[in-house]
């Protein structure tokens, strides 16, 4: 199962789309204008640019740096699930410690045989 969900995945690829159109509307402006081209193949020649580059580098980033994420977004899950169990046995310890430094009975469920006795210390606790 992926760590990032689909909608978060198709707003980075329309953010993504949206800036490399833009970096490539800059460069062209700058760079493509003096090209010796008509305006049907300077339109063209800017839109493969910008859909190349665009596939280009999401192609590359797919292969790349999105599986080196993905795992590091799930290594980040899974370290927390285990520091969470490890608090929660910490508590656990905590409190099992206290009960016996107390000198109190812990309750672990019911006992085997003794599903219907009552403890006594209710018994004298109602006398």
């Amino acid at each position: 199962m992926a760590a990032i969900d689909k909608d978060t995945r198709l707003i980075m690829t329309i953010m993504y789309v949206g800036a490399m159109a833009g970096m490539n509307v800059y460069f062209y402006s700058v760079y493509g204008a003096d090209l010796p081209f008509t305006a049907f193949t300077h339109a063209v020649l800017f839109s493969l640019i910008t859909v190349g580059v665009i596939m280009l580098q999401k192609s590359l980033f797919d292969m790349v740096v999105n599986e080196r994420f993905e795992m590091w977004l799930l290594n980040r899950k899974i370290d927390l699930y285990w520091e969470k169990k490890a608090r929660d046995e910490a508590q656990r310890k905590k409190i099992k410690d206290s009960i016996a430094q107390r000198n109190l009975t812990y309750y672990s469920g019911p006992q085997q045989g003794y599903e219907d006795a009552v403890p006594e210390a209710f018994l004298k606790a109602l006398e």
